[in-house]
């Protein structure tokens, strides 16, 4: 089954292609894995970089500046769709969308490899590979500590855990995000989601339903719910 929509996406690429949605999948994945690889770095720098006396000092606010730094990146560089649309389309409106499609298809990974990032503490990376469970700096330690066990242990009670039900609901609202994904695609078009009629709002269909009365666009409450999971999963001060 193929996503509606796909047929009017490839009629305004005229110079690309017809595996061309699946090079754009190919580019999406590339950048959200180049992404998070450098994030990751940015993460464990201060102990790469031991002797950096000053890393050590940044280390606690590494995490959150670089995703961050990562999703409001990636959603300046969609901004240009929006920024930009006038001068393409004056330039050329049969090309001005294969002109656009560059951008979103490179900043929307760099914006979700910043939510993926949330999904993983600090620690994870540093465990995994440097075989570290301790931090240069302790507000490293204090701010990837999951809320509820901070509670605990300041009421005396140092073994709780809530570890199953963080997971639990995180892999609940994670597979809402990704059923209110794939499902706006296929239901409402692959041309909605790529933004295709903000180039050509002559072409555009009226789409009735009853979401759009609570909210703007179910894309973006998979978004919101992802990030939703992403903070339960850790549920830390880096989280909130």
């Amino acid at each position: 089954m193929e996503p509606t929509g796909k047929k009017e996406i490839l009629s305004h690429l005229p110079d690309r292609p017809k595996y061309i949605l699946k090079l754009y999948l190919l580019q999406v994945i590339l950048i959200t894995l180049f992404t998070l690889t450098i994030l990751f770095i940015l993460d464990i720098l201060p102990i790469l970089l031991p002797t950096v006396e000053w890393l050590a000092v940044l280390e606690p606010y590494l995490p959150p500046i670089g995703s961050m730094l990562m999703i409001t990146g990636g959603l300046s560089i969609v901004h240009v769709v929006w920024r930009k649309r006038d001068k393409f389309i004056s330039q050329d409106k049969k090309r001005a969308f294969q002109k656009s499609v560059k951008y979103t298809f490179t900043g929307i990974p760099i914006a979700m490899a910043g939510i993926i990032h949330m999904f993983l503490p600090v620690s994870w990376l540093a465990e995994k590979i440097f075989s570290i469970s301790v931090f240069r700096n302790p507000l490293t330690n204090l701010f990837q500590t999951p809320i509820g066990q901070l509670i605990a242990t300041a009421v005396g009670n140092s073994n709780y855990t809530d570890m199953v039900p963080r997971i639990v609901f995180s892999v609940l609202f994670l597979i809402i995000a990704l059923l209110t994904m794939f499902r706006t695609i296929f239901v409402f078009g692959i041309d909605n989601a790529a933004m295709l009629y903000v180039y050509y709002p002559e072409e555009s269909k009226i789409v009735n339903h009853k979401i759009y009365s609570i909210v703007r666009h179910p894309l973006y409450v998979s978004v919101y719910l992802l990030m939703i999971s992403a903070l339960i999963s850790t549920f830390s001060i880096y989280s909130v």
